[in-house]
């Protein structure tokens, strides 16, 4: 799978200011191709950070569609969580904060 989901790429390219439309299409993209892949058992990584783009309020008619899509991220935010539980330790990632354990000499002769 691409190391980038679906639609980042697109953001990119466009010509002009982009709309709610495209914001909400590219949005529902990725979040079906992070769907996907999570179904297939594979994790997406990495995922490009979203920021999001300069726009005027969102237009009442495109409201119920963003929080459809808020709550479908949501839920895939909680399988992902899940499913990262479920791997084994060894190959979770660690902690930046966490060193890795240092070598330790036993002397067993005494």
């Amino acid at each position: 799978m691409a190391s980038q989901p679906a639609g980042s790429a697109e953001r990119g390219h466009r010509q002009g200011p982009p709309t709610w439309e495209q914001v909400l299409a590219d949005l529902e993209t990725e979040t079906l191709a992070l769907q996907e892949g999570l179904r297939r058992g594979e994790l997406l990584a990495p995922v490009t950070p979203w920021h999001p783009p300069v726009l005027p309020p969102i237009p009442a008619e495109l409201v119920a569609r963003a929080q459809a899509l808020l709550d479908q991220q949501l839920r895939l935010q909680i399988q992902i969580g899940m499913e990262l539980d479920r791997a084994p330790a060894a190959s979770r990632p660690r902690p930046a904060s966490r060193p890795d354990p240092a070598p330790q000499l036993v002397d067993l002769r005494a």
